[in-house]
């Protein structure tokens, strides 16, 4: 898929000032303001997250409340649960509360929802359940703001605090407290916390009030694990705790975080977010995907450490299952894909019987980043889907569900990523109204996929010393990508091919007398091409160390030309000749194109030809006056068979514009 380079802003003069106050490379500097640190004060406290102080936490609505609420419990020793959610968001902070509660000399009982049976969020009859249990103080963590009905169902007989991170509706739930640093009466510095940062807070404020000390960064490896896999900004305070957080999970007492590591291969290794991200936090997420949630806190408030292991192996083998489950669904829904006319839908969306709810929501990932589109996967069991939605950039979710609710039985999630609940048959009619959505969101230009660049710079401009120097930018993630960086016309040397099947390539970069090693992971590319013809690369930097050596390494991300932004091109012989072969390239292969210039003139550039929205309209009506093209009731064009060769000044347009 051909994408833009999107290259941020530059500014010499500034990067330079900014370089000399930190006493660092105007590369890394130039990072730093790309992501919105500017000034000496924020340059020390981002590349020196530990200095970033921890936001009060009754700063956050309802702490006082909450926090009243726990002591009153304690004191007349109540039964208190936990109600958590099935993620590893959800798993952490229920662990880290359990944890908590048990250092704090308080037992607690817990209780997370399966994904299969009963789905996100409280349920009336687990509730019910669990005052059948005695409990009397219910806490939940990363789920219930929503939650209006159920909790009301149960407040004359069971008080309920109500931890959170998701947005809340019109109408919060009458509970004894609400802690959400997203409601409108909020005054919370660093809103963007996950649900087990909430968590943490609540636990600092207890701390406090009980032992009367800071809680300071106790549980952080919890914290960290659950707000990296949660996909939050890795800003401000998430940045603190993730940074500190990760020193954390690699010296960790905790047996399970212990037992984790091992099973994933990374105990006695630098923990990085990457890691987190791709390792650790995918085998928590797995028990909560296929099995039981209640694997993942009986691995992290483990105290055993045989009990851990054997857990933490069980993991393995789900997550294992897992990724196959979602290979096969995507692969499902991609073929369901094939009777869909793709290029012209703005929202996929896809429903299969029995589709395994686990991994719904990674296939919706896949599918989204495959086609650059917003996605919905749907699983259905007896005329109910439970959807998950994944979304692109310029399209929000959350608001687009909200305008489509009256076909829909439930929704709830964020601007990028939501869940929903809806009747089999209002699908069709879901699909038309986000395609309507979709419309009234986005411009065909943002369907165009793109590389975010932090710089244009050569690979042989770059040391080792600049190299190192950008680890400082770690943790990366959310809203602090992994910088990348692109440069044109390289010349390359030296290809070969690697790995099974030839799938990688490793190559290096020169200028004839300086060198710098490459590797192209999934892309095998005609050798002779590399050898001899100049390219065009994304890539990341980093360090090789193999036997003791460390050498600067390109890490690959792409080899295609960029396409360059929408402007205006001529409309001449050579653009209609383009729009001809297009269309007719669209015609053979049975694929319709929709009377939209707009949308007409991003296929053309997704395809690699010049276009633009004014040229394709032009060239359209072009057609029209010659005969060439018609246009049917549906608005899609259809070329005219055997007109002949035409004369375009014919055209009264034409001639128009080429006077």
């Amino acid at each position: 898929m051909l994408r833009k380079w999107r290259i941020k802003p530059y500014s010499g003069e500034k990067t330079a000032e900014l370089a000399a106050d930190l006493g660092i490379s105007q590369l890394l500097a130039g990072a730093l303001i790309n992501r919105g640190i500017d000034t000496k004060e924020k340059g020390e406290i981002f590349l020196h997250p530990e200095r970033f102080e921890y936001c009060d936490p009754y700063l956050l609505p309802d702490m006082d409340k909450a926090v009243q609420r726990i002591m009153a419990a304690i004191e007349k020793k109540e039964n208190i649960a936990i109600y958590g959610d099935y993620d590893c968001d959800g798993i952490t902070a229920t662990s880290l509360l359990m944890t908590t509660f048990k250092e704090l000399g308080v037992d607690v009982d817990y209780y997370i929802p399966d994904r299969l049976t009963e789905g996100y969020g409280l349920h009336t009859e687990a509730m019910e359940k669990l005052l059948d249990k005695g409990i009397e103080l219910l806490i939940t963590v990363d789920c219930g703001v929503k939650s209006v009905d159920e909790i009301k169902a149960v407040t004359s007989r069971m008080d309920v605090i109500v931890t959170d991170h998701h947005l809340p509706g019109e109408e919060l739930p009458e509970a004894v407290a609400v802690v959400d640093a997203h409601r409108k009466d909020s005054r919370y510095p660093c809103p963007e916390l996950a649900g087990v940062g909430i968590a943490f807070k609540l636990c600092q404020a207890l701390w406090q009030r009980i032992n009367g000390e800071p809680l300071n960064d106790r549980g952080l490896e919890l914290v960290a694990l659950g707000t990296v896999a949660d996909a939050v900004p890795l800003t401000n305070e998430n940045r603190r705790i993730v940074s500190l957080g990760l020193k954390a999970i690699e010296n960790s007492n905790m047996v399970g975080v212990k037992a984790l590591l091992e099973a994933a291969g990374c105990l006695g290794k630098p923990v990085t977010s990457m890691v987190v991200g791709f390792m650790l936090a995918p085998r928590i997420n797995a028990a909560g995907r296929l099995s039981s949630a209640t694997l993942g806190v009986d691995l992290l408030t483990a105290v055993d450490s045989t009990k851990a292991d054997a857990i933490a192996l069980e993991l393995n083998g789900i997550n294992e299952e897992r990724k196959k489950l979602k290979d096969e669904m995507q692969l499902e829904a991609e073929e369901q894909l094939k009777g869909v006319d793709v290029d012209n839908t703005r929202v996929l969306v896809v429903a299969g019987e029995n589709w395994h709810h686990g991994v719904i929501g990674l296939t919706a990932a896949g599918l989204d980043s495959k086609y650059y589109k917003p996605t919905i996967v749907i699983s259905l069991k007896d005329g109910i889907g439970k959807g998950s939605a994944r979304s692109i950039e310029g399209f929000n979710l959350y608001e687009a569900l909200e305008n489509c609710k009256d076909v829909l039985l439930q929704f709830g999630g964020h601007e990028g990523a939501a869940g929903l609940t809806i009747k089999e048959e209002n699908i069709p009619e879901f699909r038309r109204l986000m395609e309507i959505e979709a419309n009234r969101q986005m411009t065909a230009e943002q369907y165009v996929p793109f590389y975010e660049l932090d710089q244009e710079i050569s690979p042989l401009d770059v040391t080792m010393e600049m190299v190192d120097e950008l680890a400082l930018l770690e943790p990366c993630g959310m809203k602090n990508d992994s910088p990348l960086f692109g440069c044109r016309g390289v010349r390359t040397a030296y290809a070969s091919y690697m790995g099974i099947e030839n799938r990688h390539m490793r190559f290096s970069i020169t200028d004839g007398n300086r060198y710098v090693k490459a590797v192209a992971f999934n892309m095998n590319e005609d050798l002779d091409k590399m050898n001899s013809q100049p390219q065009d690369l994304v890539y990341e930097l980093g360090i090789n160390e193999w036997e003791g050596n460390r050498n600067l390494q390109c890490i690959i991300r792409s080899l295609d030309t960029p396409l360059d932004d929408e402007k205006p091109i001529s409309v001449d012989r050579e653009f209609l000749k383009e729009l001809y072969l297009f269309l007719k390239q669209c015609h053979d292969e049975e694929k319709p194109v929709l009377m939209d210039p707009a949308w007409l003139a991003m296929r053309m550039r997704m395809d690699g030809r010049h276009s633009e929205t004014k040229a394709a309209e032009y060239g359209l009506k072009i057609f029209q006056e010659l005969g060439l093209m018609s246009v049917d009731d549906a608005g899609v064009c259809h070329l005219v068979e055997g007109t002949g060769k035409m004369n375009l000044q014919d055209s009264e347009t034409f001639c128009r514009l080429n006077e």
